[in-house]
């Protein structure tokens, strides 16, 4: 696919094309998904690759596994955090 196809195809089209890759790194990162959170989240990442897509400037597929691949770092990162802090909360529950 070329530059000019790039920029003619439909987030329809980009999502029809590449849905495989959201599942792609959801398994190299060895993520567990029953719920699809991080497929949807992958979904957004591509939304907005689609959006901000410069064709002068990299290829699509690189640009949609950069975008996908750290888009669910960010949110294995959060889901971290947030696991955390629910740790913490029920320690301080537990000694009051």
């Amino acid at each position: 696919m070329n530059q000019n196809q790039d920029l003619q195809m439909t987030f329809e089209d980009i999502v029809e094309q590449n849905e495989r890759r959201i599942h792609y790194h959801i398994q190299q990162l060895k993520i567990s998904d029953p719920d699809q959170e991080f497929f949807q989240e992958g979904l957004c990442a591509m939304w907005n690759a689609y959006r901000t897509y410069q064709p002068d400037k990299v290829p699509l597929a690189t640009y949609l596994n950069y975008m996908i691949r750290y888009r669910l770092i960010d949110l294995i990162r959060l889901k971290a955090k947030e696991q955390c802090h629910h740790n913490l909360l029920i320690q301080q529950e537990a000694t009051m």
